[in-house]
């Protein structure tokens, strides 16, 4: 038994004096504690274990977790709970499949990350079977710093899924540099260019896109509508499925009503049916289609939400409001959505020259006159 001032090594009473004695071994920067019903006796477990470390019989060796089986596995769990838009991150995750393969995930270093990014501010990637084509120019072949970001955020939650990847995680976005880009959207629709988007989109689309400007749903609780979810009486919409995951009700303004009413009657559906039936890749390239054909790139359909978030603000309401009504947690995040239109922002500086509502400036001299 090893001994050190007088005292074994790796045999500990806890509490002092309470005759609760403990083993505690290391091995591999691996630690173990097994607790022991008197002194003589850890003593003998002490010796045991170190046998077994000696023998590398202390720890069960870790198996191994290859990257490709950890990223399918995440992609069939999300596309599992999106209605329409299964394979949205397929060829995010591919990218990262063709750059670990069957590599244990946790081997994977941050440098490697990096080069994976690095690789992609160059150049942009291409699928094995492509990468040859030469039909693309230079500025295609490049990847917007919000892409890159978009990548590094799948292979977090592709890490996250699995246990014991923490600090691999933590070291990833301590480590890893990648390209900086405006995070602040600036996203505007004012009412002439939602008049020529509808007039550029297929019609059957319109309820939604409709609905969307004037509830501020994200396309995926939209289509995630069903009509049992709407209820006339009090004019409410019951959101069940949510971004944060918590359930949520919402007013229906009197355009709303006007476009549900029409299609439920123009269907007639059950209760169980889906309010937009809708394919989500199909709608998103109908959607990109009429925005190109009104000349309103680069809008994407996310960004009718700003849309609603800004003609919010515009009206009047404040903060707790438009966070209440969109679903936001927090005022930073509800200040990526709000933008204040540029006519919106002179009005309210050219009102200070209002002699009523302004205030003189600098100073009048005071003239007395002799009667």
């Amino acid at each position: 038994m090893a001994r050190k001032n007088g005292v074994n090594r790796g045999i500990v009473e806890k509490p002092v004096g309470s005759g609760k004695w403990w083993v505690r071994i290391c091995a591999g920067g691996r630690e173990r504690w097994v607790r022991c019903d008197s002194k003589s006796q850890a003593k003998a477990v002490y010796g045991r274990l170190k046998a077994e470390a000696r023998e590398g019989r202390l720890f069960e060796k870790a198996q191994a977790l290859p990257f490709r089986q950890l990223a399918q596995a995440y992609e069939e769990t999300v596309d599992a709970n999106r209605r329409g838009r299964a394979g949205d991150d397929r060829a995010r995750i591919q990218r990262w499949v063709d750059a670990f393969g069957d590599q244990d995930a946790k081997a994977i270093t941050p440098a490697q990350v990096q080069g994976v990014i690095n690789s992609m501010v160059k150049e942009k990637y291409a699928p094995a079977q492509v990468q040859n084509a030469t039909n693309v120019t230079a500025k295609e072949k490049r990847y917007a710093p919000a892409t890159i970001h978009r990548h590094l955020v799948v292979l977090k939650a592709i890490l996250g899924s699995a246990e014991g990847l923490e600090s691999l995680l933590i070291n990833i976005r301590k480590k890893v540099r990648r390209p900086p880009y405006n995070n602040e959207l600036l996203r505007q629709l004012d009412h002439g260019q939602e008049s020529a988007l509808l007039e550029k989109l297929t019609a059957r689309f319109h309820p939604i896109v409709l609905t969307a400007l004037n509830t501020g749903l994200r396309q995926g609780e939209l289509l995630g509508l069903i009509w049992s979810d709407v209820n006339w009486s009090n004019g409410m919409l019951y959101i069940r499925k949510t971004k944060s995951g918590v359930p949520r009700r919402i007013p229906m303004n009197s355009t709303v009503q006007r476009v549900l009413t029409e299609l439920q009657a123009s269907t007639n559906p059950p209760a169980e049916d889906h309010i937009f039936p809708h394919d989500a890749r199909y709608l998103r390239r109908a959607f990109d289609k009429a925005i190109k054909a009104a000349n309103l790139n680069p809008f994407r359909f996310h960004d009718l939400r700003h849309a609603f978030a800004s003609r919010l603000a515009t009206q009047g309401a404040n903060d707790r409001t438009i966070m209440e009504l969109g679903g936001w947690s927090s005022p930073r995040m509800l200040k990526r959505y709000v933008t204040l239109a540029p006519a919106h922002l002179w009005q309210a500086v050219e009102g200070l020259t209002r002699n009523e509502t302004g205030s003189k400036t600098g100073s009048e001299e005071k003239i007395e006159t002799e009667v």
